[in-house]
């Protein structure tokens, strides 16, 4: 594996639960996309006048052990595939004591930088990506989400139909996107993870702690696995409809459908394993007995990313 990113998890990019966002995961593995670019040919692949770049069409993520504000942290990373305008790359984020951090695995398109249209790559790419074909990662291995394909049916009225739980809405700022006009991977967490909360049923532990003066637990993401459908720009807006899928006593299932209020169609989806983490002792808080049969009251039947 090559090392594409150096760098550390910086204070302001740490939030509530004391350790690194999981949008800051996906802007330093972008950055590492970058430098991969780079590395096979493609050159500056994120610039104004770029003629072609490398968009993100799927994201799985695992979460292994979080980063501290000030932590070291390196991303390493190679090709596994490479097809028709099609890449995935397996990056691995480590700790400064060689431990992973989170396995990161992209499914990366060549495409035309504004109209997103898809085109085979050049040779000097297929050769240059030889140099850095490698073996799947251990640490990108799905482990809590099923191998499924995904569902077809997004929509806002299958979101109605469903009854799922609206947890967010807003605007994609251009500050939200890159210099094609179009919003930057990171938010493909972000804009998810910053409304979160408002799913009461999946978290009623963190609802209740936020009423009290002393909030000991919070909503910690394991794994992800993003879909994206369509590309927002700048001045775009959005709503989030959210379900619980499965709950057992350490972890719970979620999907999140992020859609369109104008046009009722998908701008993306998200299926996440999360657990409580006991803020003090920085460990997983296990749920049962009556507390675990409340919570899966709240699942949603047929519900799918």
């Amino acid at each position: 594996m090559k090392t594409l990113w150096r760098g550390n998890a910086n204070a302001w990019e740490c939030d509530e639960l004391g350790h690194l966002n999981v949008k800051f995961y996906l802007a330093k593995a972008m950055e590492a996309v970058a430098h991969l670019g780079h590395e096979i040919g493609l050159g500056a692949i994120f610039q104004d006048g770029a003629t072609a770049t490398l968009i993100v069409r799927e994201a799985h993520i695992n979460f292994i052990a979080e980063a501290r504000p000030g932590a070291p942290l390196e991303i390493r990373g190679g090709i596994t595939s490479i097809g028709s305008g099609q890449l995935a790359a397996d990056l691995v984020m480590h700790h400064g004591d060689e431990s992973p951090a989170a396995g990161i695995t992209l499914i990366l398109e060549h495409c035309v930088p504004q109209s997103a249209k898809a085109f085979n790559w050049p040779a000097r790419v297929l050769a240059g990506a030889k140099n850095l074909m490698i073996e799947p990662a251990p640490a990108c291995h799905p482990r809590g989400l099923p191998a499924e394909a995904g569902s077809d049916d997004v929509s806002l009225h299958r979101a109605d139909e469903l009854a799922l739980t609206e947890i967010g809405r807003g605007l994609f700022s251009p500050q939200d996107c890159d210099a094609f006009g179009y919003m930057r991977a990171e938010y493909l967490l972000g804009k998810v993870s910053d409304s979160v909360i408002h799913l009461r049923e999946a978290f009623p532990e963190e609802w209740d702690a936020h009423s009290t003066d002393s909030v000991e637990l919070g909503g910690a993401l394991l794994e992800c696995r993003i879909r994206v459908k369509r590309r927002p720009q700048a001045g775009d807006i959005f709503v989030i409809r959210s379900g619980l899928v499965d709950a057992g006593n350490n972890v719970r299932r979620l999907v999140h459908w992020v859609l369109d209020p104008v046009t009722g169609k998908p701008w993306w989806t998200m299926e996440g394993v999360a657990a409580m983490l006991d803020l003090k002792a920085r460990r997983i808080r296990k749920i049962d007995g009556e507390a675990l049969k409340k919570l899966r009251r709240g699942i949603r039947q047929g519900l799918s990313g």
